[in-house]
């Protein structure tokens, strides 16, 4: 069925771009603030601290909010599906079909987590924070940046399960994109090789059919009322304000300016073209019979294949006409030795994911799985690479690293990006920048 349904939507999905990207992975529970009484939903999910969040993005020219989830418990320290019948992972717990109810942000007994169910008609507590991240990214001091929603990574164990859910999933996420005025959606599902072992789950189906789901959506739902949509939301922004008593509307003024004024120049503005990311591993295409083809001399090679090899034939052949960036994860690599050109061929040759669309990811510090950072000439060699040889660009996990878990990252990640912006140059992708009001770097709200 996912074969079918690709093939009657393909064809020129994707808009070409044009130049160098530079993207960075945002964690949303870093250098927030928790609670804020002139912010509508008092940022129950956290919202970015301003002056450290407009800093720390200044070298990006497109980013990734992390994360929204389907499920409705966070297991970060989960490895594995005790539900699939090769599981021989230690740290395994459930994983557990979607319900089909509602995208998270945080454990559903927390107040506010629910960021989008069939029944939601107004904003959030978490679309309050991810629409005060795009904005303030599209009238960032130093111009617009691109910004999408990213919706797995390593926390989330629930399963799409089905091709109904995958559809259902496709459509909160089309809404998402509106109500946040994001520039589209990321996907990072880690765990599709467990989930798909799992006795009637046809995990890579629902994967696929998600993926060709959310760009249909796009075309057929969120462009066409994009503009009427902003220009609605001035009207309710203006109405919200007007019904505040007095000294409410003194405190909650920065916001509702900014907010209106935002509105106001995303109508204005072209509709952006919706971008579907797709977030993968290093080894999702690899050569039959040499799957280690990518170590260094020297690199430690295991006496077993990744269980995860090959995950891109399951998805590219099916959903490549939908996906416009293909973000490879080139880190958590336990002790391996990596050659990032290799990776890079593997994609191209093996996967036939044109040059283009493919962002090579580091993470600079501390990783998880015992991975070993490969330093900073490395990355910046393979940056000169990329650059020279046709390739989008890079990525980085994280723009804002946490300084208790990652004190090491905090410092070099902002080095490296910098760095990054200076090898690659990047541009605005897809078409003309847009034209927004530059925001006070330091509260995020209009310029007094």
């Amino acid at each position: 069925m996912a074969k079918v349904f690709a093939l009657l939507i393909a064809g020129s999905m994707v808009t070409p771009s044009t130049g160098s990207e530079v993207l960075g992975y945002l964690e949303d529970w870093v250098n927030v603030k928790w609670w804020d009484n002139n912010i509508p939903g008092n940022c129950e999910m956290g919202c970015f601290e301003p002056k450290p969040y407009l800093t720390s993005v200044k070298p990006y020219s497109s980013l990734n909010y992390g994360f929204t989830l389907l499920s409705e418990r966070l297991a970060p320290s989960q490895d594995g599906c005790t539900n699939s019948p090769n599981n021989t992972k230690k740290a395994a717990g459930p994983c557990p079909v979607w319900d089909g109810t509602s995208i998270w942000m945080a454990n559903s007994s927390k107040p506010g987590a629910a960021l989008i169910t069939e029944s939601t008609t107004s904003m959030t507590p978490g679309m309050v924070s991810i629409r005060e991240a795009s904005r303030m990214a599209k009238m960032h001091p130093d111009g617009p940046k691109r910004f999408k929603v990213t919706l797995g990574g390593w926390s989330d164990y629930a399963r799409i399960g089905n091709v109904a859910n995958a559809q259902k999933v496709a459509k909160l996420l089309a809404q998402v994109t509106l109500w946040t005025f994001a520039d589209g959606i990321d996907i990072d599902m880690e765990h599709l090789t467990p989930y798909s072992t799992i006795p009637g789950d046809d995990e890579f189906e629902a994967f696929t059919t998600l993926l060709n789901s959310i760009k249909k959506e796009f075309k057929e739902t969120v462009e066409p009322q994009w503009k009427s949509f902003a220009t609605g939301q001035v009207s309710s922004l203006q109405s919200a304000f007007n019904a505040l008593p007095g000294w409410q509307q003194a405190a909650m003024k920065p916001y509702y300016d900014a907010n209106i004024k935002f509105a106001q120049e995303v109508a204005s503005n072209d509709v952006p073209h919706l971008e579907l990311s797709y977030t993968t591993r290093f080894n999702a295409f690899v050569p039959n019979g040499n799957p280690y083809n990518y170590l260094l001399p020297g690199s430690v090679v295991p006496n077993t294949t990744f269980a995860t090899d090959n995950e891109g034939r399951r998805v590219y052949p099916t959903a490549g006409d939908s996906i416009d960036t293909v973000n490879v994860m080139i880190y958590d690599a336990g002790p391996l030795k990596i050659n990032f050109t290799t990776i890079m061929q593997n994609f191209v040759t093996i996967g036939k994911v044109p040059k283009e669309k493919l962002n090579v990811g580091f993470e600079p510090g501390e990783q998880a799985a015992g991975g070993i950072w490969e330093g900073m000439e490395a990355d910046k060699k393979t940056a000169h690479y990329v650059k020279s040889n046709g390739y989008l660009g890079c990525f980085i996990w994280s723009v804002n690293p946490s300084p208790i878990t990652n004190p090491n990252g905090t410092v070099l990640a902002p080095e490296l990006a910098n760095n990054l912006n200076t090898i690659l140059q990047p541009t605005w992708r897809f078409g003309t920048p847009p034209t927004f009001t530059k925001c006070d770097p330091s509260t995020g709200y209009l310029p007094q």
